[in-house]
């Protein structure tokens, strides 16, 4: 390798060194597997401790089995539909993620509404003790 070539391996070297290790990288990294881990918890309190009582409430209604099939065929279910090679549409998987994702999203709202009252509390505080 020439200096010269060598020489701009070694500066493309440093310039990634410098972004990858930047406190901005770091940040945001961690910012990301933060989010992958809330997503969890967010997910596991809408399917285990929402949606259950949800679904009592409206008598265990499931729309995960609503479909329908395209074609002159009629079945039984979506299961029959779905071994005779039938297409479906299956417009009740997507009403239940829909709804799973309404109170997701409602959940989220609700936290992050929360979370942002207490910290403009909290500097508002310490704004009033600075003061003083």
């Amino acid at each position: 390798m020439g200096k010269k070539k060598e020489k701009k391996w070694e500066n493309i070297k440093k310039e990634f060194k410098e972004f990858a290790f930047q406190e901005a990288t770091f940040g945001a990294a961690i910012g990301i597997i933060i989010g992958a881990a809330i997503k969890d918890v967010i997910n596991s309190l809408v399917t285990d401790i929402l949606t259950p009582p949800i679904s009592y409430i409206t008598s265990g209604i499931d729309f995960t089995n609503l479909y329908l099939a395209l074609g002159p065929e009629q079945y039984e279910s979506l299961t029959a539909a779905q071994e005779a090679g039938a297409v479906v549409i299956r417009y009740g998987n997507f009403l239940n993620e829909f709804i799973t994702f309404l109170i997701t999203a409602i959940i989220l709202f609700i936290l992050t509404y929360q979370i942002t009252k207490l910290l403009s509390k909290a500097r508002k505080d310490k704004e009033k003790a600075e003061k003083k």
